[in-house]
C-alpha cells in the first residue's frame, strides 16, 4: 500500500483543528496523510466562502505538486450563492422536488468538480480533486452520538435527542441557519467554544461512530481511502 497525501481546504480553526488532531490520525494508520489548509489569506476566521477563493487555493495546491490529492471542507450554509451547483438546487426546490441534505450536497460536489476541471488545464484534475461540502456544518458530526455530546456540554440526555427527532440523520439539522447545528449547541451550552469542544467531543464519539451516523461524512472518507488502491 502506498502513502497517500490530501490537502484538504477548511473553512476555518475549527475545520481545521478536527482535520489535524482527529481525522487526521484515524487516515494516517490506513497510509493517507490529511494536511488542512484554512482557505484564502492566512488568520481570517472562515465564513465568507467564495468560490473564487476556493478555485485559487485548489489551483495552487494542484500545481504545486503532481502526486498529492486536493479535498475540500466547507459548510453548506457558508458557501456563497454562487457556488457551482446552486442555481440548479434553488431550480429544483422551487420545481418542487424534495432534496435530503446528500442529494444537495452531491449536487454541489459534482459542479465544484466539473467547474475545476473547465478552469484548469491539468489533465489529471478529475482524478486529483475529490471535493466535499458538509451538510449542513461540522457541527452536525458532533450529534452522532447522544449520549457523548450530551456529557461533554452538560446538558440532559433527552434535550439532545430532541434536536435529533425530526430529522433521519445529524446532516439533516438544519436547512434554516438559525436552526444550524452550531446554533443549538451555542443555546444549549453557555459559553460553547467552537474550536475546543468540536474537537473534545469529535474525539470522544470517535470517527468510526460518526462515519455510521452520517452517511454523507462517511461517502468522502470512503473516496479517500479508494485512493490507495
Amino acid at each position: 500500500m502506498s502513502n497517500i497525501e490530501v490537502y484538504i481546504v477548511v473553512e476555518g480553526q475549527t475545520e481545521q483543528t478536527f482535520v489535524r488532531d482527529v481525522l487526521a490520525p484515524y487516515m494516517a494508520v490506513q497510509g493517507i496523510y490529511l494536511i488542512a489548509i484554512r482557505i484564502g489569506i492566512a488568520g481570517h476566521k472562515g465564513g465568507n466562502v467564495k468560490f473564487e477563493r476556493a478555485h485559487k487555493d485548489i489551483e495552487r495546491l494542484i500545481q504545486q505538486r503532481s502526486d498529492t490529492y486536493i479535498s475540500t471542507m466547507f459548510d453548506y450554509f457558508r458557501i456563497d450563492s454562487n457556488w457551482p451547483g446552486q442555481e440548479l438546487i434553488n431550480t429544483k426546490i422551487k420545481a418542487g422536488i424534495t432534496l435530503s441534505g446528500i442529494d444537495k450536497a452531491g449536487i454541489l460536489e459534482v459542479a465544484t468538480l466539473t467547474k475545476m476541471t473547465a478552469l484548469l488545464s491539468e489533465d489529471s484534475i478529475a482524478k486529483r480533486f475529490i471535493p466535499y461540502i458538509e451538510m449542513h456544518e461540522f457541527e452536525a458530526l458532533l450529534f452522532s452520538d447522544v449520549t457523548v455530546l450530551a456529557e461533554k456540554i452538560n446538558v440532559p440526555i433527552n434535550q439532545i435527542q430532541s434536536v435529533l427527532a425530526n430529522y433521519n440523520s445529524p446532516e439533516e439539522i438544519n436547512s434554516d441557519p438559525l436552526k444550524a447545528p452550531s446554533k443549538r449547541l451555542e443555546k444549549l451550552m453557555i459559553g460553547y467554544k467552537k474550536v475546543i469542544m468540536g474537537k473534545v467531543i469529535s474525539e470522544s464519539i470517535g470517527i468510526t461512530r460518526i462515519r455510521q451516523q452520517c452517511l454523507h461524512f462517511d461517502s468522502w472518507l470512503q473516496r479517500l481511502e479508494k485512493l490507495t488502491e
